[in-house]
């Protein structure tokens, strides 16, 4: 079959021919339609977490048909069948049936980057209506599906927070009421924003502006950490903390029927028009360049056609 080829642990993924599949016992075997490229891809493959057997098909999520006929989203892919390549192979427990009215795109952009999203503002959050909100890194696949949620959920007032102008202009359409650019100064424009203290800050940054978020929360507010886009390490004061609930969320520690049921709901967003999804198709012939491109921090959900 044709893949994309992970040949050497910090390269890009090359195109080549790999042996077929083959599913093991509660394992599925699934032909991809659409493929996605996340930033946990680019990570698994540069050996940080460790040292994954090469050569290996990348991607971690996909939509497909099965062999007996049922239109699929799966994740996670079992190494080294990764999802993008003519075939992939799955757990059971992560393979999912796919509505029609759901497009491959539109279920790419709620699998990996808005379950983790999602579980973050609703479970781990516990988000409530009336609530004010703070979206860090709002310009990520991950950021514009919470801020998009957040609204949905019932949010008295979501304040969106990234780098990407463009980015941040259009989630004023789809959600945000106020959006603050993380330039020189932003700190204070976080603690304007927030009238009085955020109640939830959702932050896939860590670092300094997370640090920033938890100075906008007010006393008895959450910040939910799930990423670390701008740095692996903080120092964090104490008296701006103090009475804050600071938590993590790992979408890998959540139940795998937690994590459906977070997937289920925002398609049902999604069918509302509560959730729009941006995305990009590629190539499979591309798929170094779209590599390189996710390494970047795209601001748009970037699809492969195997």
């Amino acid at each position: 079959m044709r893949a994309a080829i992970i040949a050497q642990l910090g390269a890009a993924p090359i195109v080549g021919e790999r042996p077929d599949p083959v599913a093991g016992p509660a394992e599925v075997l699934i032909e991809v339609s659409t493929a996605a490229l996340n930033p946990a891809d680019l990570v698994y493959a540069s050996g940080i977490r460790g040292r994954p057997q090469t050569p290996f098909v990348p991607g971690i999520e996909g939509v497909g048909t099965t062999p007996d006929g049922r239109r699929v989203y799966f994740t996670p892919t079992i190494h080294p069948h990764g999802s993008i390549a003519q075939w992939a192979v799955a757990p059971a427990a992560g393979v999912r049936e796919l509505a029609d009215d759901i497009a491959d795109g539109v279920a790419l952009g709620l699998g990996v980057a808005g379950t983790t999203g999602f579980l973050a503002l609703a479970h781990k959050g516990a988000i409530r209506s009336g609530e004010s909100v703070l979206v860090l890194g709002a310009t990520g696949s991950v950021g514009q599906i919470v801020v998009q949620a957040a609204k949905a959920l019932g949010a008295r007032r979501v304040v969106a927070a990234g780098r990407d102008q463009a980015t941040l202009d259009g989630l004023l359409r789809r959600g945000a009421d106020d959006v603050v650019t993380l330039d020189e100064g932003y700190e204070s424009r976080l603690v304007e924003a927030s009238e009085g203290g955020f109640d939830l800050v959702v932050d896939s940054l860590y670092g300094e502006p997370m640090v920033a978020g938890i100075r906008a929360t007010r006393e008895g507010g959450r910040i939910v950490n799930l990423g670390m886009r701008a740095g692996r390490t903080v120092e964090l004061p104490g008296i701006p903390f103090k009475g804050r609930d600071l938590l993590s969320c790992s979408v890998g520690a959540i139940a795998p029927e937690v994590q459906a049921t977070a997937f289920a709901d925002l398609c049902d967003l999604a069918r509302r028009g509560e959730i729009d999804v941006a995305s990009e198709l590629t190539a499979l012939v591309d798929v170094a360049a779209s590599w390189e491109r996710q390494g970047s921090s795209p601001h748009v959900k970037l699809l492969v056609e195997p």
